[in-house]
């Protein structure tokens, strides 16, 4: 299937701590639009790409969404095993209108102009998680042989950011705050590619 291409920004924030060490961060926000209502978006490929480009060698990853409908979830990235998860999710949370959140003459503000009937979505959402945090050895995320880390759209389409804050570990003398443009490439739970075009940021004030 066709994807937009998400924008990457790329903000790197070097920061000083006491003692033999310091630990330098690395942000980006990675931009999807998802197309399907349940959707797999891998994101392995775009966290180990930042990690190579910023010099991350030594310490974690984490991995958080910045929505309630949206999750961000560890496992293995075979295409009949993601048809699994999707079918396991809507059969535990069925699209019904009648729950509570779904009643919007019920509702208090303040409430979306673009509210959709979408409690299931957030109840699956209930069910996984919105960060996970992996450590970083050699450079590379340290991730077991089938496992790869998962941006889970649970009510699209529509448009997410996911936050990846790296914080590697340097003798102080290597501490360093660069950051260039780079081209990254995130992929569908069916292994598709999704194009990615990067830029540097500076930190907002």
């Amino acid at each position: 299937m066709g994807y937009s291409r998400p924008l990457v920004r790329i903000v790197t924030n070097p920061r000083r701590a006491n003692g033999r060490h310091s630990v330098s961060l690395s942000d980006a926000i990675v931009q999807i639009r998802t197309i399907e209502p349940i959707q797999f978006i891998d994101l392995t490929d775009i966290i180990n790409t930042h990690l190579s480009e910023h010099g991350s060698d030594s310490g974690h990853v984490t991995v958080f969404s910045r929505h309630t409908t949206a999750a961000i979830k560890i496992n293995e990235a075979e295409e009949l095993l993601i048809e699994d998860f999707k079918t396991m999710l809507a059969r535990l949370c069925p699209a019904d209108p009648r729950y509570n959140h779904n009643d919007m003459a019920r509702r208090k503000p303040p409430i979306a102009p673009d509210e959709r009937p979408n409690a299931h979505s957030h109840l699956m959402h209930l069910l996984l998680s919105t960060s996970e945090q992996i450590p970083v050895i050699d450079g590379r995320l340290a991730l077991g042989t089938w496992q790869r880390v998962f941006m889970v759209e649970l009510d699209g389409p529509r448009d997410r950011e996911v936050m990846i804050r790296c914080a590697s570990y340097e003798a102080q003398s290597e501490v360093r705050g660069k950051s260039a443009p780079i081209e990254l490439h995130a992929r569908n739970g069916n292994g598709s590619s999704i194009n990615a075009a990067a830029r540097s940021s500076a930190p907002a004030k």
